[in-house]
């Protein structure tokens, strides 16, 4: 949920990447039209949009360096591009571009291992600032934060068991009368799956929110907790 947040995910682009030693670095850049825009306020959690910040085509470049520490994988992220400001001086809402070119920088962090063999475990976190964003206040810079951990139990060849915390805090955000506001995220996912074959699976899922409803529907006016059950196919 912090990569869609970023407006990081969905888009066409290349990556090039190379080991040295014991540590591994990439290289790549996005063109940032993969998806079109999807301004959805307010939606169940599993229905939220993966295309709410993509509403350009500027370049974006970012890189990766990894390494292992031990039983421990980590990763250093960087990002820096370009996205059209938003137009809340017409638009409260936030979701018409402006007509001003804004830069965006996101600094992250991965570390994820492995218990026993069957336990994988994975953690990362995004520091985000977006200059000049709003045109209501072109001189003010937006930071906000996203973070999610999660691990996967394989208990057999078929069962596998899933847990993964979400949380999100729009900080410089909040209050501004946009649908920017709905960053905020505080959820706790539980999986079950139970594989037929290879490509064959039943899934039960239960998704927990925590957090605090608002008056404002821009923000949080709703929990999006929710149960699912379904098979997921893949070919």
């Amino acid at each position: 949920m912090a990569y869609r947040f970023a407006g990081i995910t969905y888009d066409r682009g290349v990556i090039f990447d190379r080991r040295f030693g014991p540590v591994s670095l990439a290289l790549g850049a996005v063109n940032g039209n993969g998806i079109e825009q999807n301004f959805n306020i307010n939606s169940p959690g599993f229905q939220r949009p993966d295309k709410m910040f993509d509403n350009d085509t500027r370049k974006n470049i970012f890189g990766r360096i990894g390494t292992a520490v031990g039983p421990l994988h980590l990763g250093l992220f960087g990002l820096s591009g370009e996205q059209k400001s938003r137009n809340n001086v017409l638009d409260p809402l936030g979701t018409t571009a402006g007509t001003r070119d804004t830069d965006k920088r996101i600094l992250g962090v991965d570390v994820s291992g492995v218990i026993a063999g069957k336990s994988h475990w994975f953690a990362q976190a995004l520091w985000n600032r977006w200059d000049g964003y709003l045109d209501s206040n072109p001189a003010k810079n937006y930071r906000w934060f996203g973070a999610f951990a999660g691990v996967d139990y394989i208990h057999s060849e078929r069962w596998v068991f899933s847990m993964l915390y979400n949380f999100a805090d729009a900080q410089d955000l909040e209050n501004t009368g946009t649908v920017y506001e709905g960053i905020n995220i505080n959820t706790l996912t539980l999986t079950a799956s139970y594989y037929f074959m290879r490509n064959v699976k039943g899934v039960v899922e239960i998704a927990g929110d925590f957090q605090k409803e608002t008056a404002s529907y821009t923000a949080h006016p709703t929990k999006e907790g929710y149960i699912l059950v379904g098979i997921d196919t893949a070919f």
